[in-house]
């Protein structure tokens, strides 16, 4: 028997409350301090520990100073989500502690992004060095010597950027409980 138009709407709205709970942060509820007071009580030791990093990187951060969410520069990561809300992706971040998360979560995203880029470049050069090396005239004994150890060596080098490295981070979200 086919479903009333209420059944229908009521099974979306039972979705969209499960979805929305395994994007809302389950320690939200629990936390009374705000993160950006927290943070300015505690001098913020730990999170200072990032500056050496920020600095060596070029990068700026904006203070926390305010119990504000995640918000883009420009705007435009807002607009996603107006749009699509099943896209937003601020859905489930609150607060200083939320754009705290959002910013763990953006940094690692970067990372892998900026870690496969540097990779698919060196991949690339290093294959062409070792074309250069194939059709170079190896005529010579100790030219042909070297060029065989350098492939060696690149082949190896190529092994390794095919493997993925693993990091360890402290587990910074809770969803869903």
């Amino acid at each position: 028997m086919a479903k009333t138009a209420l059944e229908r709407k009521r099974e979306q709205l039972n979705r969209e409350a499960s979805r929305l709970r395994l994007l809302t942060e389950s320690t939200y509820p629990f936390l009374k301090l705000p993160f950006f007071q927290w943070l300015d009580e505690n001098s913020g030791q730990e999170w200072d520990n990032g500056d050496l990093h920020k600095d060596a990187s070029r990068i700026i951060f904006p203070a926390f100073e305010d119990d504000s969410g995640p918000r883009s520069v420009d705007g435009e990561v807002e607009r996603i989500g107006k749009d699509d809300p099943e896209a937003d992706p601020y859905a489930g971040y609150a607060g200083s502690i939320g754009r705290a998360e959002r910013l763990v979560d953006d940094l690692l995203a970067l990372a892998s992004i900026y870690a496969n880029t540097i990779n698919t470049y060196k991949k690339e050069e290093l294959t062409a060095r070792i074309k250069e090396i194939e059709d170079a005239d190896l005529s010579d004994p100790d030219t042909k010597k070297k060029a065989l150890a350098d492939i060696v060596r690149l082949r190896k080098m190529l092994e390794r950027l095919d493997k993925a490295s693993r990091i360890s981070i402290p587990e910074y979200k809770i969803k869903g409980i």
